[in-house]
Parts: structure tokens; sequence; C-alpha cells
């Protein structure tokens, strides 16, 4: 036996782990006691202490057991170098996908930190839009069901890590039967609002640019009419405007963000010349 040893419970605390964990460890072969006396008493020499040390910092890292054992086979430097190496292109990577993703809900929370400052509910105002995209089967849905399908498909035709959660670009158009008072689903297409780069061009579509009368409310429902409806349609006939183009419902609060249909908030998106 080795001049200088340590028990089970030593060593256990000494790299703070637990004893269990070193019996495994001999169980599977990858560090057995160097003494296990008569009363069946596991002893561990120092140079097993800087093998465990070893084992730790290379499940740290993101070995398996399996391959911790594979790295103490026939050991030499370049064995090591490479597996070392192997592994530190694999957590950079991983690194490297974790800070895009810290950087997209980045860019969530600061529209939800936006949402604070979003014109008064059912307040009638206009926009002047750019040219947009979306993706859609350009197929009106028959209702909630067809809907939610219709979304769920889309979503995979986006070629972004986290497209839904927490962001404005969920919604319908249709045309001027959605401004008429019903308590009926208006024939309505899902559409999902992209950038072009990151959507498939064979469901890509333009939304023209210009002039918008818009209004936020609340406790709606797509393809839905809402009596909010009714001040913006006074607000068009006012300005003498004329509807040029498909009507757009857009939620900036929905079902990923609360349960609560008191909470959550659309758009209505009006096309005027």
């Amino acid at each position: 036996m080795a001049r200088y040893v340590l028990t089970i419970t030593e060593l256990a605390k000494l790299k703070q782990i637990t004893s269990e964990t070193l019996r495994h460890y001999d169980r599977i072969g990858l560090l057995k006691p160097d003494h296990i006396s008569e009363s069946g008493h596991r002893y561990y020499s120092i140079r097993q202490y800087e093998r465990l040390g070893t084992i730790l910092e290379l499940k740290k890292i993101g070995m398996s057991l399996k391959e911790i054992q594979e790295y103490f086979n026939n050991r030499n430097f370049e064995k090591s170098y490479q597996m070392l190496k192997k592994y530190q292109e694999e957590f950079e990577k991983n690194l490297q996908e974790q800070i895009h993703l810290n950087e997209i809900l980045l860019q969530k929370l600061e529209f939800l930190d936006n949402l604070s400052s979003l014109p008064e509910m059912e307040t009638v105002f206009e926009k002047e839009f750019p040219v947009r995209h979306i993706v859609t089967f350009g197929r009106e849905a028959g209702d909630r069901e067809e809907h939610a399908m219709a979304f769920t498909k889309l979503e995979s035709y986006i070629k972004e890590e986290i497209p839904i959660l927490a962001s404005d670009r969920v919604g319908v158009f249709a045309d001027e039967r959605l401004l008429i008072p019903s308590e009926e689903l208006i024939p309505a297409v899902p559409m999902l609002l992209v950038s072009p780069k990151n959507a498939e061009e064979s469901y890509l579509q333009k939304i023209p640019g210009g002039k918008y009368v818009c209004m936020y409310y609340r406790n709606g429902i797509l393809e839905k009419y809402h009596p909010s409806f009714e001040k913006i349609k006074s607000y068009i006939r006012d300005k003498k405007y004329r509807i040029h183009g498909k009507i757009l419902q857009i939620y900036k609060v929905d079902v990923t963000l609360t349960s609560n249909a008191e909470e959550t908030v659309m758009e209505l998106q009006i096309p005027v010349v």
C-alpha cells in the first residue's frame, strides 16, 4: 500500500463529491482504490487524487464517463491533445449558439419593453409602412383549428431559432368583410411576418407599403369582427379615405405570453389611399 493514502470519505470530501460517486467509478473500472482492507475499507493514493481531479475536469468540459475511460486508455500526448481539441471546438460551437440565443432573447425583451409605449387602446392613428414580407399558403382557413394548423406549418418555413415567442408577426389578412358586424368567423388567410432572408422563397409574399390606418385593441380574436372597428371605420369615412388592399390583423401580445384573454393585444392595419 502507498505511504500516503486517503480514505474514501476523505477523498470524497476533498473533491467535494460523494462517496457513492467514487464507488461507482470503482465499479466501472475508471478509478479503483489503491488498496481495499480485509474489512472492505477503500484507500486511495495521492496519485489517484490527481487522476480523480482529471476525471472531474474532463466531466466539466462535457466528456461522458465512457469517453473519459477512452481518454485514459493507452494515453499519450497526441491522443490527449486531439480529444481536448475536439471538446474545445464543440464547446465553442455551443457557446456561439448560446450567444445567438441570448441576442434573440434580448431583441424579444426589447420588443416587450416597447409595448408600454404603444398608443392607447382603441385610439386610431396613421402609419407609413415599407414593403413587408410574409410567409403564407395564400388560402383562407375555415375555422380556428385550421388556422392553428396553418400557423404550425408556416413556422417550419421560417429559418429562425425562436420565430414565434414574444413577437408581433402572427396574423391574418382579409378583405372588407372583416369590418362588417358579425358573430361568425370571417374568411381570412393565416400569415407570419418575416425577413425575406429568413424564409423559404416558395411561400414568400409581399405586403405593399404605404399609408395604413391602425388601431390597437384588447381581447380580440383573429378573423373576427370587434366592436372597436366602428371607430376605425368612422375615422376612414371622416378622412374620405378608400380601403386599398388587404386588411391585416396582427397579434402584439398573444398566447405565447399570456393565458388571460384580457391581456391579449391585437393591431388592425387597414391600407388606405
